[in-house]
């Protein structure tokens, strides 16, 4: 399956994910992964 959209982080980003415990970190990658493929309305709540 071909992802809906791209994603590229800022540096500022990277910086401030990878300073965040593993479990956190796993997860934030985790879902904008998901997001890609996936249209879920629990991850773009307003």
């Amino acid at each position: 399956m071909e992802p809906k959209f791209k994603v590229e982080f800022l540096d500022e980003a990277v910086e401030f994910i990878e300073s965040l415990d593993e479990k956190t970190k796993a997860k934030i990658y985790y879902n904008i992964k998901l997001s890609q493929y996936k249209n879920d309305n629990e991850l773009f709540k307003n």
